[in-house]
């Protein structure tokens, strides 16, 4: 071998070196892209994940809230019919009378009296 060919050689060995030593270094590369795509993917499935249950836990919230309004007004509504209810019931026990159903009252009791201390008066007197 001539001194030419061997530096040649030796150039080849060193480039051929080099390149090895670059593809190692990409295929490190590239696997480190695959754990990183790995991550992402993982990451795009737990977060998919996340927003179901997220979107489950509103609408369960929501449902509640309007479930709670329902309640609210429902109970509004039977406040409101028993405060009616209760304003019948003192119309009714109010009663007002006219003056001639006091007048009656008033000579219906005194005819009582009457009557009564006449009954003691027969009984007693004689």
């Amino acid at each position: 071998m001539t001194s030419p060919e061997n530096a040649e050689n030796t150039a080849a060995y060193n480039r051929g070196l080099g390149a090895g030593r670059i593809e190692q270094r990409l295929q490190g590369h590239d696997e480190q892209l695959r754990q990183i795509y790995g991550s992402i993917d993982s990451m795009t499935v737990a977060l998919r994940a996340l927003a179901e249950e997220l979107r489950a836990h509103v609408t369960l919230a929501s449902a509640n809230e309007t479930s709670d309004h329902r309640d609210v007004t429902e109970k509004e509504r039977i406040a409101e019919v028993r405060a009616e209810e209760a304003a019948n019931v003192e119309v009714q026990k109010t009663v007002r009378w006219t003056a001639w159903q006091r007048a009656f009252a008033v000579i219906g009791a005194i005819v009582l009296v009457v009557n009564f201390g006449l009954g003691l008066y027969l009984t007693f007197g004689r």
